[in-house]
This record gives structure tokens, C-alpha cells and sequence, in this order.
């Protein structure tokens, strides 16, 4: 081949051959080891015409495969060589046409000192052909200006933005010439003169800038009514945005600007969006702290009205008529976030407050629960917008919040213990008022004292809800601390009440009794407004850690403190009704008591109890109205008891008639005393209440007993029956009989009590400890 002539066939080295041939080794070992495995065994032999014919064709497929790829090789080598040769045939063409081409210019070189002087004379004709275009402009600028005028007070403001322009054109283009001369000192004087032609031109632009700043500081009303307006300010504004660019590029070009370029219209609009919008939240608040306590929150009310009513206009009229690039609704949403962010930050500063303007816990309440919801549907996530709030801060920094939130709890550790000391006020002020106490539907007397409590931990625990589960703990916290320091106040006024009715009870007329049930239910009914609390406790109070077992003995031992306290007050009643009958207590198991032609002292104590019951008592409720009967009916029998084993023995029987005749009027009296006592506890058989009254009965029995020997038997019966009956007491009811000597009743406790152990316990003790407190 021709195109092959010249090149020299690279030799063989040594190294080569050396690597071929072991190359040639290794194949030929490699196929020793193929045809050695397959004919290992015996059957092997009869493939072997099979697997000659198999590597024929596999050696055939090689060749052909190897033979095509040379061939392709080759081919793209002759193709590559063919390239080459062209490639310097035009690298040759390209250089002879260079050199002709580098002889032309060198001829014509020449000519360009002779064409300089025609260039000059071009240059001159255009600016004498701008300057005519231009002159008509210039003569025609006082008549523009007064157009212009017209048109602006027909706020007619495209036309009028036209002829400014034209104006300024022509104003521009005189200026930009002289700063291409600037010849000498003329340039200043130069400069001057066109200024004051063109002074108009500048009241026109602040006409029109004017015109421009009403109509965007009225976005909101021409959104609605007047639209297009709108729309032609922003044009307008778009408009200078473009002209502000194209001088800041000639100014990069030439160093010429005019002296009142940029304008930055585009910025002013955005400012006057954020005032007016700044401007809207302040003129919202139209009460003051002195006119209206709740003034805060019916200014956050009045804003979130006015947010979703004006992102209503925002997202439907005035993304239509705002260029695209301004994003005019994540804008006026920023500017709204950031002009109430500012607004609610000078409100909760409380470092510039003035003594005595300091926030209230309706103020901090109003803040804190806008906060909250200002994030929720009803403000920023409301459906109706699909606000994108993603970039918006947080209204309430943290720092603040918690500074208010002290707030908060400050004032509220202060107004919770004067909210309920005025309680306790208007409480006492009733009773010493002789007030007549009111009756619920189930006819129980009751004040107003559980109510006005309930409802004011109610509206405190509500209001802290709101704020946030930790404010709510806090102050649940302190309410129930209150709470206890509540219940002693309480209880000390009802103990001096107390006192001073038993000083004059004519004073207080008939009301004691009935305030002191209305008090009982009261207290009584304070279970429920623990329940309340318990609600609002977010602990998980059915955990059995410690803590849970703690805040529940708590709630537990207030409710405890309530319900003794109610009681305490069916004790003063029993006081009172002791008093009542205090003669016919002391008279009980007397001489007196005992005589024939006496008064009767049960029938007296009955009665004096009956009408307490019918008049006061009825309207307990049932639960103390039980305690008080059990109560009162040990404190009688306790009467009967201190007389029946007193050391210093009132009434001795010496005959058996009189011990029987006392027997007699022990069990009449024991039974008529059970008879109504139960008539007035009306309960089912489940939940009857046990007397003891039969006890006078067991005391009848000893007297009674005729069989000396037998007495010890029955005298063990009753220790059996009544475990704390000491040995001193049974000497007292033997002596009692009259028929036993000290000595003889001692021998006879002796062998009654002998192997039967006291426990200080049972109702006969507890009848020991009422006796010894009467002491």
C-alpha cells in the first residue's frame, strides 16, 4: 500500500519472543490438563471423536472472530491515515491564504490616517442629528410640564408618568453631553443652567411619587374597590425599577448618572406596605388599660379578625395585582408577623413600664393564649389561606414568655390567698349578719362558700390551662398549699363564732344552729371541689411510683381536713344541745333520776334532741347527720356511764325491789332511746347504724341478778362482750348494788376477769375516754 510506503515495521525484541513463548507453554500445558480431565476416564474415550469435533468448531469460531477483527482494525487505520492527509492538505490551503491576506492589509494601512478626519465628521453629524431630534423636546418641555400637571390632578398617572419621562430624556441627554465635554469652567455654569430649566420636571416626579405612595399606603381599600389603581401604581413603580437599572449600567459603561437616579421606588413601596400594615395593628386597639379591664383581649380578638379578613383580600385580589417577584403574600405575612411581634414585645417590656403599669393575669392571660392560638387554625394555619409559616420566627421569644408566665404566677400567688381570705370575709360577715341560710333542692342549708371557691380554682385552673399544662401544674401546686392555709383560717373564725355564741347566745338568736349545719355541709361538700383539682392534675396519678402515691395522699389529707372539720361542726351543734340538756344529763342514774315522783331526764333529752332534729337537723346531710346521732348518743350514754361507775357513788340500792325497779327503767329507757334514734337515721337494713344502748341493758342484768353465785358468770358475759371493761368498774357496778362489801365485789371482779385479757378498745372505751374528758 501506498500509503503505507516509508513506514518502518517495529522489530522483535528478545524480551518478546521470551514472553510468547512462554505464553505458548502455558496454553499447551493448560490444554494437557483439559484433554488429561476429560479423558480420565474410560468412557471418555468413546466421546472422542465428539470432542474433536467440538473443539474444530470452537478453534473455527476463534479464527473467525480473530480474522474480523483485524480486518476491522485495518480498516479503521487506513481511515485514520486518510483523515491525516486531508487535514494537512487544508493546514497548507489555510497558510497561503494567510500570507495573501496579511499582503492586502499591509496596502491598505495606509488609509486610516485619511479616514480619521471623516470619522470626526460622522460623530459630529449624529450629535448634531440627536441635538435636532432633541430641540423640538427641549422647546417643548414648559408645554410638557404643564401636561403633565393636568394630568396628575386628574391623577390620570400613565399619561402623566410619559411626558415626566420625556422630560427627563431630554434633561438626561443635555447633562450626559456636557459630561462628555466638560470644558473648562464653564461646566459647572453649564450644568446649572440645565438644572434650572428642568426644575419643574422634579416637582413633577414628587407630584407623582406622592400620587404613587396614597395609592400603595391604601393597598387595602383599592384592593377592593379600586384595583386598577393599584395595579398602575405597581406599573409605574416596575417601570422606574427598570430605568434605575439602565442607568446603573450606563453609569458602570460611562460614569454618567442623572443627579436624581436611583429612586428605588420598589423600596419605598415595600416600606410603606410595612407601615401601613404596622399602622393597622396600633389602630386596632381602641380601649385603653383604665377604660376596660379586658382591653388585651379584645384587642387580639379584633386583630384576628382583621388578619383573616385581610388575607382573604391578600390572597385573592392583591397576588393578582402585585408582580409575581414581589411573593406578596409570604411578604405582607412577614411584615404582619413582624409589625404584632414588635407590637406584643413593647407590651410585655415590662423594663419600660412605669410604675403601676404593670401587666395584669387578665393581660398575661390574653398574651400568652394569643400566642398559643396565633399559631393554631384560627390564625396562621387557617385552611381557608394555606399560609406557608415555615420562615416565620417565634412571636414571643422564650425569654419573654417566661418573664411574662412569672408574671403570671407572682400575681396569682398573691390573688389566690386574697381570693380566698375575702371568702372567708364575706363568710363571717353573713353569720355575724344573722343572714338566714339558703336551702338546696334536697333541702340541706348551705352557704355560698363552696361555690364561690369551686367557681374561683374553676376559672384560676381553666385560665392557667390554657396558658400551657406546666403553668396549670404550678399553680394547681399552689392552690392546694392555699387550700390548707384556707381551712385554718376557716376553722379558727368558726372557732371564735363558736366562742362568741357561747358568750350570748341571745345575740345570735335562732341562726347558730343552722349556720353551723350550713358549715357542716359546706365542708362536706368541699370533697367535690377536691375531685375538681384532681382533674387538672396531668400526673399520672394511677402510676404507682412514689410520687403519684404522694400527690395522692395529698389530695386524700385535704379532703380528710375538710370532712373533720364538718364534723367539728356537728360537735359544736352536740355542744350546744349538750348545754340544752345539761341538767338532765348530770341527773342521769341519780337519786333525782331514780325517784318516782321526778322529772323524766331521758324524756327531756329526747325531746330537747327531737326538736333540734325537726327544726335544724333535718337539714344535714345524711352522712354527718349519722356521725352527729352516733356521736351524741355516746356522749348519753357516757352520762349514764360516769354516774354508774363514779368512785363516788350517787345512788346506792339497798333493797332488791329498788335494784329491779332500776333494771326496769334502764331497759325502758335503753329502748326507748334506740326507738328514736333510729327513727330519726332513716337507713336501709345494709346501712343501719348499731346503737349501744343495749349497754344499759347489760348494766340492768348485773343489778338485777338475784343468784349471788351466778353474778360472776353474768359479769364475765359482759367483760366478754365489752373487752376494755376494767376491774375497777366492775367493783364500782357490784358496789352499786348495795349488797356487796368492797371486798366481797373485788373477789367477785377477781374470778370474772381471771384468764381474760383487756384490750383497750370497743365501744366501752371509748365511752371511758368521752367520761374522762368531762372530768
Amino acid at each position: 500500500m501506498e500509503s503505507l510506503a516509508g513506514v518502518t515495521a517495529p522489530s522483535t525484541s528478545n524480551s518478546r519472543a521470551k514472553l510468547l513463548d512462554e505464553m505458548s507453554h502455558e496454553a499447551e500445558t493448560n490444554a494437557l490438563r483439559i484433554i488429561q480431565a476429560k479423558l480420565e476416564k474410560p468412557e471418555g474415550l468413546e466421546r472422542l471423536d465428539q470432542l474433536r469435533t467440538a473443539a474444530s468448531q470452537r478453534k473455527y469460531a476463534l479464527d473467525e472472530q480473530l480474522r474480523t477483527a483485524v480486518q476491522s482494525q485495518l480498516e479503521d487505520i487506513n481511515t485514520g491515515i486518510t483523515q491525516l492527509q486531508n487535514s494537512l492538505r487544508n493546514m497548507r490551503i489555510i497558510e497561503h491564504k494567510m500570507y495573501e491576506t496579511d499582503e492586502i492589509l499591509q496596502k491598505i494601512i495606509s488609509l486610516q490616517s485619511k479616514l480619521d478626519d471623516l470619522c470626526h465628521e460622522a460623530h459630529t453629524y449624529q450629535q448634531l442629528a440627536l441635538a435636532q431630534v432633541n430641540l423640538d423636546h427641549i422647546i417643548k418641555t414648559p408645554e410638557n410640564v404643564n401636561k403633565a400637571a393636568d394630568l396628575l390632578a386628574h391623577e390620570k398617572l400613565l399619561q402623566a408618568h410619559q411626558l415626566v419621562i420625556e422630560i427627563e430624556n431630554t434633561r438626561n441627554y443635555l447633562l450626559f453631553e456636557l459630561h462628555q465635554t466638560q470644558d473648562g469652567d464653564s461646566h459647572a455654569d453649564n450644568i446649572q443652567l440645565v438644572t434650572n430649566y428642568f426644575a419643574d420636571h422634579q416637582r413633577l416626579v414628587g407630584q407623582l411619587e406622592q400620587l404613587i405612595s396614597s395609592q400603595i399606603s391604601r393597598w387595602y381599600h383599592c384592593a377592593i374597590s379600586a384595583p386598577e389603581q393599584l395595579v398602575t401604581a405597581l406599573r409605574l413603580i416596575e417601570r422606574e425599577e427598570q430605568i434605575d437599572r439602565f442607568w446603573a449600567e450606563k453609569k458602570n459603561l460611562t460614569g454618567f448618572s442623572p443627579p436624581d437616579r436611583p429612586r428605588q421606588w420598589r423600596m419605598l413601596c415595600f416600606d410603606l406596605l410595612r407601615k401601613s400594615v404596622k399602622h393597622r395593628i396600633e389602630g386596632i386597639q381602641l380601649e385603653t388599660k383604665e377604660e376596660e379591664q379586658c382591653w388585651l383581649e379584645q384587642h387580639f380578638k379584633r386583630y384576628r379578625r382583621m388578619f383573616l379578613q385581610d388575607f382573604r383580600i391578600i390572597t385573592k385580589t392583591c397576588s393578582r395585582c402585585f408582580p409575581k417577584q414581589y411573593d406578596i403574600v409570604n411578604r405582607f405575612l412577614g411584615y404582619y408577623h413582624n409589625c404584632l411581634k414588635e407590637h406584643i414585645t413593647e407590651i410585655c417590656n415590662l423594663k419600660q413600664r412605669n410604675e403601676g403599669e404593670t401587666l395584669t393575669i387578665a393581660d398575661v392571660f390574653a398574651l400568652v393564649t394569643f400566642v398559643r392560638d396565633y399559631q393554631d387554625v384560627e390564625c396562621l394555619r387557617s385552611p381557608e389561606l394555606r399560609l406557608d409559616t415555615s420562615h416565620l420566627s417565634p412571636l414571643l421569644e422564650k425569654d419573654m414568655l417566661v418573664a411574662i408566665t412569672d408574671v403570671f404566677i407572682n400575681e396569682m400567688k398573691q390573688k389566690v390567698p386574697e381570693w380566698m381570705s375575702n371568702t372567708i370575709s364575706r363568710e363571717t360577715k353573713d353569720w355575724y349578719a344573722l343572714k338566714e341560710v339558703d336551702l338546696t333542692p334536697d333541702h340541706y342549708y348551705y352557704t355560698s362558700m363552696p361555690r364561690t371557691l369551686n367557681n374561683l380554682i374553676i376559672q384560676t385552673l381553666d385560665m392557667a390551662k390554657k396558658m400551657s399544662d406546666e403553668i396549670c401544674q404550678i399553680v394547681l401546686e399552689m392552690i392546694l398549699e392555699k387550700l390548707n392555709e384556707f381551712h385554718i383560717s376557716y376553722m379558727n373564725e368558726i372557732d371564735l363564732y363558736t366562742k362568741k355564741y357561747f358568750a350570748d347566745r341571745q345575740s345570735f338568736r335562732d341562726c347558730f344552729t343552722k349556720q353551723m349545719v350550713a358549715n357542716a355541709n359546706d365542708c362536706e361538700s368541699m370533697s367535690t371541689v377536691i375531685d375538681i383539682l384532681r382533674k387538672y392534675d396531668h400526673n399520672d396519678l394511677d402510676d404507682l411510683s412514689s410520687s403519684s402515691q404522694q400527690q395522692l395522699n395529698r389530695y386524700e389529707n385535704i379532703a380528710k381536713v375538710f370532712k373533720q372539720t364538718a364534723k367539728s361542726c356537728c360537735d359544736i351543734i352536740l355542744q350546744e344541745i349538750e348545754i340544752d340538756t345539761s341538767n338532765s344529763l348530770r341527773g342521769l342514774f341519780t337519786r333525782d333520776w331514780f325517784s318516782a315522783t321526778a322529772k323524766s331526764h331521758c324524756g327531756t333529752i329526747i325531746e330537747t334532741t327531737r326538736d333540734y332534729w325537726s327544726s335544724e337537723l333535718t337539714h344535714l346531710k345524711k352522712a354527718l347527720l349519722t356521725y352527729l346521732f352516733y356521736t351524741w348518743h355516746k356522749r348519753i350514754l357516757a352520762h349514764y356511764l360516769r354516774n354508774v361507775l363514779s368512785q363516788s357513788i350517787t345512788i346506792k340500792f339497798e333493797r332488791s325491789d329498788e335494784r329491779r325497779q332500776c333494771a326496769t327503767q334502764l331497759r325502758s329507757e335503753a329502748s326507748l332511746l334506740e326507738k328514736e334514734f333510729k327513727s330519726w337515721i332513716e337507713t336501709s337494713s345494709e346501712g343501719a347504724i348499731e346503737y349501744h344502748f343495749h349497754i344499759l341493758s347489760n348494766i340492768a342484768d348485773i343489778l338485777e341478778q338475784t343468784d349471788l353465785d351466778s353474778i360472776v358468770l353474768e359479769l364475765a358475759t359482759l367483760a366478754k362482750k365489752y373487752p376494755s371493761l376494767t376491774k375497777e368498774q366492775v367493783i364500782q357496778l357490784l358496789r352499786l348494788r348495795g349488797d356487796f362489801t368492797k371486798q366481797e365485789a373485788r373477789d367477785k371482779a377477781d374470778a370474772a376477769l381471771a384468764k381474760m385479757p383487756r384490750v383497750n378498745q370497743g365501744i366501752l372505751s371509748e365511752l371511758s375516754e368521752i367520761i374522762n374528758q368531762m372530768k
